[in-house]
């Protein structure tokens, strides 16, 4: 069996996680762990860049996924996630 990826989230991450509604922050928590597991999730690289995102619902996650460890960058809804 393979080993799960360990899970970081960056400062604005975890701000953007301890916004949200409860159960938006458990369906966000949830896929991440899935995606640890090796279980297939919506997943694309994004373009110009090597960190990818997951989508979730209405609600985008970007992660920089380094090899053991998948980096949580950001998360939120899919209209503003993508705006630096």
């Amino acid at each position: 069996m393979a080993t799960m990826k360990e899970i970081r989230l960056s400062r604005l991450a975890d701000k953007a996680l301890m916004r949200m509604q409860p159960k938006r922050r458990a369906m966000i928590i949830e896929k991440l762990k899935a995606y640890a597991r090796g279980e297939p999730v919506d997943i694309k690289k994004l373009k110009g860049s090597h960190l990818f995102r997951i989508r979730v619902g209405q609600d985008r996650v970007i992660i920089d996924d380094q090899g053991n460890v998948i980096f949580v960058m950001d998360a939120g809804p899919r209209g503003g996630i993508y705006k630096e």
